[in-house]
């Protein structure tokens, strides 16, 4: 498989990522994921320390340049075209470098997704419902919230890196929606979910929450009995411990 080159605009981040793994002796997919993972808890208010999170305090101090870096590029792409994905353009070059092409992905290329909203394009409209079933890192649902904004958009994707991305994305691009990790083909198997910028409209302010299992079953009328049943079952297992919410 081909390297992916990645771009003038976000070569600044990527020497950020790659300086600091090199430096600390990370793989650089491990200091990518927890930059996403960084991202999402700094933007939801309330959420627990994230887990397993080795850095120091002033390892910590090198993913915030990374988040003002990654910033400032979005900030400045979005008001030139619109809509930018740095994050898929890292995330291509990073799983096609030797050693790594067995988890590459390409995803859709932006003047592509372009094109696909100008296909689909009709009488624009709010508050319709817009759903990617293999998202990736967003982008025809950023294409599609460029040129229709008002809408809510949904990002399914059996990688939970893909849907972090996702996440990260629709919250700079000022997007309300969800995204779910899961198989869509098997929307029974929830893994996780995040709500994106639901109080955005009334605050002004970009947010991420968790979403719960039991709240993805009951937005989508799924029996929500299953889950119940398995929370009791590992109640009983763990009879000495706190009971689960």
């Amino acid at each position: 498989m081909a390297r992916y080159e990645i771009s003038n605009e976000v070569r600044p981040l990527d020497r950020l990522i790659t300086g600091f793994a090199s430096s600390c002796g990370y793989e650089i997919q491990t200091v990518f994921n927890d930059l996403l993972r960084f991202i999402i808890h700094g933007f939801s208010p309330g959420a627990p320390p994230i887990s397993n999170w080795k850095y120091k305090r002033q390892q910590n101090a090198s993913f915030m340049e990374m988040t003002a870096e990654w910033t400032r590029i979005m900030q400045k792409q979005i008001g030139r075209s619109g809509w930018f994905d740095a994050f898929g353009e890292l995330h291509m070059a990073y799983c096609s470098k030797p050693g790594q092409q067995a988890n590459g992905q390409f995803f859709t290329p932006s003047h592509i997704c372009e094109l696909m909203v100008m296909c689909a394009a009709g009488k624009k409209e709010t508050g319709q419902r817009m759903g990617d079933p293999t998202c990736g890192s967003g982008r025809l649902l950023l294409a599609y919230h460029a040129h229709n904004p008002g809408n809510y958009l949904v990002g399914e994707d059996i990688s939970r890196t893909c849907c972090m991305m996702t996440v990260c994305n629709m919250l700079v691009h000022g997007c309300i929606g969800e995204v779910i990790h899961h198989d869509s083909l098997c929307p029974e198997n929830f893994m996780d979910g995040w709500m994106v910028n639901h109080t955005l409209t009334q605050t002004g302010i970009p947010s991420i929450r968790r979403m719960s299992e039991e709240e993805y079953r009951t937005s989508r009328n799924m029996s929500v009995d299953l889950l119940r049943k398995r929370k009791e079952k590992l109640r009983q297992m763990q009879p000495d411990k706190k009971q689960l919410p």
